[in-house]
């Protein structure tokens, strides 16, 4: 039943996508341009690839050359998003595809990718008494090329039957993806990737203008607790899918909402930029960041952002608690 009405819901967002894009075109270039940033950098946040934000705005504006690691795992899958954000609608589904998206997210660094794996790369925990526990053991390297061939096969005949839901549809063939980690580094971030791939595919726009990515970094352990719920019994085909397709599809819902709110709110607010910053604190919920009012206004600068708190902490509406490059502010009751 929850699945059912996260479905109506995310589908009556999308039926109101196009007119928002229509009438809001400056909003959402603006919008796009912050979610690109925050997909690559949540995407590999999640896998422990960081920059500091510097760095990142350097890397996704193709004015470096990557000089470490993480900069050329950054750069490849900026890359990759680049081409999906693109291309969307003429990149088939099909073994080949993947791997040659896989070989693109690598092609900065010295090891290739695009290659399926070969060994057996468990999925693993360490627990608290420090002893490691498998967490799941994906399809051995030997069965990789045929199971990424049938599941390519299966989804493409689903839905050019239209047998079943695109959303339903498009997380099983996700959870599946992940079930098989068909490569030895980089299934989680490829995962997301033909996420957004397919969802673009299906008319569902919405990771263009907010980062799935990064709804899913704030939700990280519920994000492994649901895959690990419906990945048990998967070989034997007795899995449960549904933690997976619940989960998957609140990420989604939550853009959707969080699309139309930040759209509404600069198209709504007529007063000063101040007051469109001083709305968005009202409406927040405990503590946020810089970061956070950039998201939930993009069209405001962040030179402007900086005199908006300063007025408003003149006022005694917001405090400052935690200082420096990491600062944090709370607003005040008043």
């Amino acid at each position: 039943m929850r699945l059912i009405t996260f479905m109506v819901k995310i589908y009556e967002f999308k039926g109101r996508q196009d007119l928002y894009k229509k009438q809001s075109p400056e909003i959402l270039e603006k919008m796009q341009e912050v979610a690109r940033i925050q997909s690559a950098e949540s995407s590999n946040r999640i896998e422990g690839i960081e920059v500091s934000n510097k760095k990142l705005k350097e890397i996704m504006d193709q004015k470096n050359t990557p000089q470490d690691r993480s900069e050329a795992e950054i750069s490849g899958y900026r890359d990759v998003l680049s081409t999906i954000h693109a291309s969307a609608r003429h990149i088939p589904i099909k073994p080949q595809t993947i791997l040659q998206l896989h070989r693109d997210m690598y092609k900065y660094l010295p090891q290739p990718g695009g290659i399926w794996k070969s060994t057996d790369n468990s999925i693993e925990e360490i627990l608290p008494d420090g002893s490691i526990r498998v967490r799941f053991q994906p399809v051995k390297p030997y069965l990789v090329p045929h199971a990424v061939e049938d599941l390519c096969l299966k989804f493409n005949n689903y839905r050019s039957k239209e047998e079943a839901d695109d959303f339903l549809l498009i997380f099983c063939f996700i959870l599946d993806f992940l079930c098989i980690h068909p490569f030895p580094d980089g299934n989680g971030r490829m995962s997301r990737l033909l996420t957004l791939l397919l969802l673009y595919q299906a008319g569902f726009e919405v990771g263009r203008f907010i980062s799935p990515e990064r709804i899913i970094e704030q939700s990280k352990e519920t994000y492994y607790e649901a895959l690990y719920q419906s990945s048990q019994g998967w070989h034997e085909g007795k899995h449960d899918p549904i933690p997976w397709l619940e989960y998957s599809m609140g990420v989604i819902l939550a853009a959707y909402k969080e699309f139309e709110e930040r759209v509404n709110i600069t198209e709504n607010q007529r007063g000063t930029k101040t007051a469109i910053i001083k709305d968005i604190i009202m409406r927040s919920m405990g503590d946020f960041t810089i970061q956070d009012i950039e998201q939930a206004c993009p069209t405001v600068s962040r030179p402007t952002i900086y005199r908006a708190l300063e007025a408003l902490k003149n006022e005694g509406l917001v405090d400052c608690i935690v200082s420096g490059r990491h600062a944090r502010w709370k607003k005040n009751d008043v």
